[in-house]
Formats: C-alpha cells, sequence, structure tokens
C-alpha cells in the first residue's frame, strides 16, 4: 500500500499549496515505471507469499516505496476533500493516521477537512487482506476530519452471482457464504458502513460497485453483474446519477 499512499499524499500536498489555483490537471506527474512496481512488489511485507515477511502491519520492514514524487514548493495552505473508491477507502484512512505505516507517519488529516468511502471494505474479517483494515480500525476517524461512508445495494449475494457471493464470504466476519448479504455486488453494505464515527450513506436503488457492462473484459469477469449493470441500466459510485444522490444527500 506504500506506493499507493505515496501518490495520495503527491496529490494531495500539491492541491493544498495552492488552493483555489491548483487543479487535477495540472498536478505534476510523478514518475513510476514498471521496474519500480516490480521493486515494490518484490518488497511487499504481506500479499503474496508474503513476500516482505509479515502480513501485520506492526513487522511491515521499513521500506522506501520507488518512483518520484515531487513535493510542492509552498507550504500548505488549505484542506481539501478526499475521496476514496473501494479499497481506496481505508487506504485513505491510513493516510488520515498519524501512526507509523510501514517507515512513514503521513498524519494526512493535517491537509484533509473531509473523507468520503464509496464501496469500501471497513469491517474486520478474516485473511491476510484485513490486516491493513484492522490496523485502521484500531482508532476512530480524528475529530476535525468530516468522514462519511457511503454503501451501495440492490444486489443480494444468491442472485448476483459467483463473484458477488465469494466478495460478501470474503468480506465476512463470520464464515458466512454471503448469500444472505445486500450490497453494491462486491461490499456489502455491512462492511461499507462500519467505520466506527463515520456518517452513513445508503444509496437507494441498485448501486453496483464497478460499471462492468462498460469495461473490456467484465463480461468475463463478473458476467452476471455485467448482465445486470447493460439490461437493468443500474448505476455505479461513480455515475452521474448517484453522484447526484450521495451529493444531494451530504450538502
Amino acid at each position: 500500500m506504500r506506493p499507493m499512499l505515496e501518490r495520495i499524499d503527491h496529490t494531495v500536498r500539491h492541491l493544498t499549496s495552492s488552493p483555489g489555483a491548483c487543479d487535477v490537471t495540472s498536478i505534476p506527474e510523478f514518475k513510476y515505471s514498471f521496474l519500480d512496481c516490480l521493486g515494490d512488489f518484490r518488497d511487499n511485507p504481506g500479499g503474496v507469499l508474503k513476500v516482505g515477511g509479515s502480513a501485520e502491519v506492526e513487522s511491515y520492514p521499513t521500506v522506501q516505496p520507488r518512483g518520484s514524487f515531487s513535493r510542492p514548493s509552498g507550504d500548505a495552505q488549505g484542506r481539501i476533500a478526499l475521496i476514496g473508491h473501494s479499497a481506496g477507502g481505508w487506504i485513505s484512512r491510513v493516510y488520515l493516521s498519524d501512526r507509523n505505516y510501514g517507515g512513514r507517519v503521513y498524519a494526512g488529516s493535517n491537509l484533509v477537512h473531509s473523507l468520503i468511502t464509496l464501496g469500501s471494505p471497513h469491517g474486520d474479517a478474516p485473511g491476510e487482506a484485513f490486516e491493513g483494515i484492522k490496523w485502521v480500525n484500531r482508532e476512530k476517524a480524528p475529530e476535525d476530519v468530516r468522514v462519511v461512508a457511503v454503501a451501495g445495494k440492490g444486489f443480494r449475494g444468491d442472485r448476483s452471482g459467483t463473484l458477488t457471493q465469494t466478495s460478501y464470504s470474503f468480506c465476512c466476519p463470520n464464515g458466512s457464504d454471503g448469500t444472505g448479504y445486500d450490497g453494491d455486488g462486491v461490499t456489502p453494505i455491512e462492511s461499507a458502513l462500519a467505520m466506527e464515527g463515520a456518517e452513513q450513506v445508503l444509496l437507494e436503488g441498485e448501486v453496483t460497485h464497478f460499471p462492468w457492462s462498460d469495461v473490456f473484459g467484465g463480461d468475463l469477469f463478473a458476467p452476471d453483474l455485467a448482465k445486470l449493470h447493460r439490461e437493468e441500466g443500474t448505476a455505479w459510485y461513480g455515475s452521474d446519477e448517484a453522484l447526484d444522490q450521495w451529493v444531494r444527500l451530504l450538502e
């Protein structure tokens, strides 16, 4: 996750150094090559085959991610709203924390006034993939940051295909097979809203995790969800319909 956190920090610092004058299109490019990716994968502390030795955050080796991320010339002059979709939501929680994560303290709450997570898994569950989520769940969100957890519904585990059922089971703490849960097709409602201290928003209608029918390979990777998305015209978190709904609820 460290390379992703470096990307978030790069973007946030450039935005906050020039409030009102800087937008995403004017942020300097960072340099991150395929070789950088392979190197970071080799040092990865908790992923496939535990390359770096441990799945527990406290045992991560201190590793500086590869790549080149520039720092803005000026100091921060403002704070921004940070939006994280799926795993990006809990990774953004790591960014807000003032605890050491793999060799660096990001303390992003000094630069962020609001965090909105869309279909992000926040509930503790078995398995190495949830060690990072367990780590962020040991503390509440910073008091001076507004935190909103947004969940979608309408895709039950017993009617939306094997991807949904398996994903729900993966996110459940009690060993369920996932059939009895509702959610956005990937993250069940209970997990998406499980962030302690967060405002909770449950989008009405059918809001899917991703526009499966609109992307290459979606029909192969998630055939049931792609079919529902295409035939029933369901929205996803980034669609105009869903954005209008959750923005309206937040105002």
